[in-house]
């Protein structure tokens, strides 16, 4: 990739053997079923006023193909995006499919991030209020509620703010900073949670936003601020950082976004990603019970 100012990628991806395979890939019902909860994930950040213009960006690996993945189009605001809307690029920032236009920087981030951790499908980053104010402290999240505790010993602050991320060298020292973590402040730009699916990585994000909102109100009162303890806040994570638990708050979120729209999900794909019945409410909670 060049390391020009450009801000938007628009290179395509040549008809090839690869390509195809990859489109075929993107066509499952599966994979339809993940496009409609990305897309239902950026409307989810817009309805809660956690989105910043057209920047900010959410990445989910193509199922089968760990080098490709999902992202939003570039110059779409995420209160617009639908399943059908989604780019598909590859490791070499190359449209393979969707909108012509990606952001630059979306794609460095998320890209390398991607490369580095195979662990992580989803990707979620963007501008939002209480994290973009947080950030420009420099510092860890204090430990003052049990939402904050999900990131005991499991968040870092990266301290080297160098401007729009448009070389593979910054996206790097991004990488560096998160490490093995489930999430990132970024000093004077957002937040980054890192997941294995799309339900955990967004209730981090809503974790993680609130928690940086709750510290800047505590810390605004002057007052000496009282910490959870360590064994405490260890015990609260476990569980609250339970894989049970981000397939619930998921449905939830996506029951509590469908009352307000579903043009996420286009009405030729029928059904609304991640609203569950209530017999499959049901179901999932005799199995974490049990």
């Amino acid at each position: 990739m060049s390391e020009s100012a450009t801000v938007a990628v628009s290179t395509k991806a040549p008809d090839d053997d690869v390509k195809r395979r990859v489109l075929e890939l993107a066509d499952t019902p599966t994979a339809r079923e993940l496009k409609f909860k990305l897309a239902a994930a950026y409307r989810m950040l817009a309805d809660r006023g956690l989105d910043e213009g057209v920047a900010g960006h959410i990445s989910l690996r193509v199922p089968g193909a760990p080098d490709h993945f999902w992202v939003n189009p570039f110059g779409v605001l995420f209160e617009e995006i639908t399943a059908d809307q989604l780019v598909i690029v590859n490791e070499k920032g190359q449209i393979v499919d969707g909108w012509p236009l990606i952001n630059l920087a979306g794609f460095m981030i998320h890209s390398a991030i991607h490369q580095a951790r195979e662990d992580v499908n989803c990707a979620v980053h963007s501008h939002s209020p209480a994290g973009s104010t947080f950030s420009a402290l420099g510092i860890e999240l204090k430990m003052l509620d049990q939402v904050a505790c999900s990131f005991f010993e499991d968040h870092s602050v990266y301290n080297e703010y160098e401007g729009v991320v448009v070389t593979e060298q910054m996206a790097g020292g991004i990488v560096k900073a998160v490490g093995n973590n489930r999430a990132c402040i970024l000093v004077n730009h957002g937040l980054i949670t890192c997941a294995s699916t799309i339900e955990q990585a967004m209730t981090d994000f809503i974790d993680l936003e609130r928690s940086c909102e709750l510290n800047l109100r505590a810390m605004s009162t002057g007052q000496p601020l009282i910490e959870v303890p360590p064994e405490a806040a260890r015990q609260v994570k476990s569980i609250y950082a339970n894989n049970r638990r981000w397939p619930f708050m998921w449905q939830a979120y996506v029951r509590q976004l469908s009352r307000r729209t579903d043009e996420f999900a286009p009405a030729s794909w029928g059904g609304i990603a991640g609203v569950p019945t209530t017999e499959m409410v049901r179901m999932n909670l005799m199995q974490s019970m049990g």
